[in-house]
């Protein structure tokens, strides 16, 4: 690639320059909100958490494309005893932010090189075969809202217009709010128990860190459906960078019975149609019946990979061992 320098550089969280990086991220033709410096400093921003950056240097020493790495520090019997390469909750997927004809290969390689443990890592690039790394083909889901509204309704399966007619005889109203609350209560009450291992209070500090970081930038949309004066559905919408996320929702037996989130989806989706290159991005979970369901509104498959690696010495892997059988 013409104009740039060979080496790509490692840089710490304390030595990146915000504006270069949120610079060189937003002229990308992949550019998304994950990939900016104050959304990763929202999803990493509690204790034993971080994020570096790979920077590959223009000849004038601008940033000319990078790639960040999210960082989690492994403790073993309350001694921490590394960093390692771990994706951070609300952040699905990451990736190599810069020209078109970036290659990508020699990133992979500078993440490997510099640490040798991944537990895991979700790119919207595939690695290189020759690397070696464990990955597997995972997918979210788009829908073009270039199209007009009429034309997207009609793309969505029969049953979920019929849903939609269901959720229009309910009786919602939808309420748009600035507070994440209810909706951090909606999932408390309704969802967390059934996701393995449960959801620690962390989770939630990380939730309010990224709300409060998007709304500072007027980058979210919360909506909620209320039934008889009660919010019985909720959603967390990211508005920005060409692209809608479907960040975060909730609901209670009552907004799933009214088909409040359909409602909540569908008047999102109303509201943006015929916006020229703007996607609506279902973020979606490695779970049938969920992908079933975003897929009933007419989106289209997008591969994104996550992967691992382990090139830990014997007695590291038996102390990260030791660390697993002790939670």
């Amino acid at each position: 690639m013409p104009g740039y320098t060979n080496a790509i550089q490692y840089l710490p969280r304390h030595q990146i320059n915000d504006t270069a990086w949120d610079d060189c991220v937003a002229t990308a033709p992949n550019q998304i909100s994950y990939g900016f410096s104050w959304y990763l400093d929202a999803v990493t921003g509690l204790p034993g958490w971080t994020w570096a950056g790979l920077v590959l240097l223009n000849q004038s020493g601008g940033y000319q494309a990078v790639m960040p790495v999210p960082l989690r520090q492994k403790f073993v019997l309350g001694v921490a005893v590394s960093w390692v390469v771990h994706q951070p909750l609300f952040c699905q997927f990451l990736a190599v932010f810069g020209p078109a004809d970036t290659d990508t290969a020699p990133f992979f390689g500078a993440v490997l090189r510099r640490f040798r443990y991944g537990s895991i890592l979700q790119t919207a690039h595939q690695p290189p075969e020759e690397l070696g790394l464990e990955s597997r083909a995972q997918h979210t889901h788009l829908l073009d809202l270039s199209l007009s509204y009429p034309t997207l309704l009609g793309n969505y399966l029969a049953d979920r217009r019929l849903n939609l007619a269901r959720a229009h005889r309910f009786d919602w109203q939808i309420q748009a709010s600035t507070d994440p609350e209810p909706l951090i209560r909606l999932f408390r009450e309704n969802h967390a128990e059934q996701i393995p291992g449960g959801v620690s209070d962390w989770a939630y500090t990380v939730f309010r860190a990224v709300v409060l970081a998007l709304q500072q930038r007027g980058m979210a949309t919360i909506q909620y459906a209320c039934h008889a004066q009660r919010i019985e559905a909720g959603a967390l919408f990211v508005v920005g960078n060409q692209r809608i996320i479907y960040l975060f929702n909730a609901a209670s037996r009552v907004g799933r019975r009214g088909n409040a989130r359909t409602l909540l989806l569908d008047a999102l989706i109303q509201e943006h149609a015929g916006t020229p290159g703007l996607w609506f991005d279902f973020e979606s979970p490695d779970k049938k019946s969920v992908v079933d369901f975003y897929r009933s509104f007419g989106a289209i498959d997008q591969p994104l990979w996550a992967f691992r690696w382990n090139r830990l010495s014997r007695p590291e892997q038996a102390l990260l061992a030791l660390r697993n059988r002790c939670r």
